[in-house]
């Protein structure tokens, strides 16, 4: 198949037919939905998630849902008409237009660090850590807080799943090895509850093998998202699918519990 890791295990290339972020030119992708489209068919996806950014004053999402309408009629797969929103504070407030009307999905994502009192750039966040003002635990819980209530906040009707969860680490200088399961655990109750997936993202090559196998063994499911700004990047996977092949490997072999 198109986009799947060549010489890897098969057990994660289901996975690798559904592509569950990608962006066209109705926000920041190059190319337009028709071209998102036929590069998902040339990938041999039988799902594609087309998840452009909004913010809450979005004002184009009428042409945007009626454009994937259209385009779904003539589509030789799965086309859904999701959105990519960031998550604001630490209450897991989303950033999002009050009219969702024909939006299907959520992408939730960590374009900044959604501290008690909104979103902040990394690189003030990088600033309080080295003012000592924040340690890297108190940034890392408020993050996956954030993120698990965000989980609870989707609006109703609509699916989701979490975007490059910590991709917005290295930005202020943290490093994902510091996430182990106690820290997930808020996370990984509301995912469960609600039955999200977390994204294995292709771009950012986030979450970790390591995070993604805490959170698999947690009974998290795991997908593919290619993160593509250009059609031909759409159901392509060389990161992804190994990650996954890594991840489903390491759980068949390991009887380390998912805490540890």
């Amino acid at each position: 198949m198109s986009g799947s890791a060549a010489g890897r295990a098969p057990a994660g290339s289901g996975l690798l037919r559904t592509d569950l972020h990608t962006h066209t030119d109705f926000s920041d992708g190059r190319d337009t939905l028709a071209a998102v489209v036929g590069a998902a068919a040339d990938a041999g996806l039988h799902t594609l998630v087309v998840t452009d950014h909004v913010r809450a004053d979005t004002t184009y999402l009428p042409a945007y849902v009626a454009a994937v309408r259209a385009a779904r009629a003539a589509a030789p797969l799965s086309l859904v008409c999701g959105v990519e929103a960031k998550i604001l504070d630490t209450e897991g407030r989303i950033d999002l237009p009050a009219d969702l009307t024909g939006i299907e999905h959520i992408a939730l994502a960590d374009h900044r660090f959604p501290l008690p009192d909104g979103p902040a750039h990394p690189d003030t966040v990088r600033a309080l850590l080295d003012e000592g003002r924040l340690t890297p635990q108190e940034v890392l819980r408020m993050l996956v807080r954030a993120t698990a209530r965000a989980v609870e906040r989707v609006p109703a009707g609509r699916t989701a799943h979490i975007a490059h969860l910590f991709s917005v680490l290295p930005k202020a200088g943290l490093d994902e090895a510091l996430v182990d399961g106690p820290l997930l655990e808020p996370l990984v109750r509301s995912g469960r509850a609600h039955g999200i997936t977390v994204e294995l993202n292709e771009k950012w090559r986030c979450p970790s093998v390591r995070t993604a196998g805490l959170l698999h063994r947690a009974g998290i499911r795991l997908g593919a998202g290619s993160d593509a700004h250009r059609a031909g990047a759409v159901g392509r996977f060389p990161w992804v699918g190994g990650a996954l092949a890594d991840v489903m490997t390491r759980t068949a072999t390991t009887e380390q519990p998912w805490t540890s």
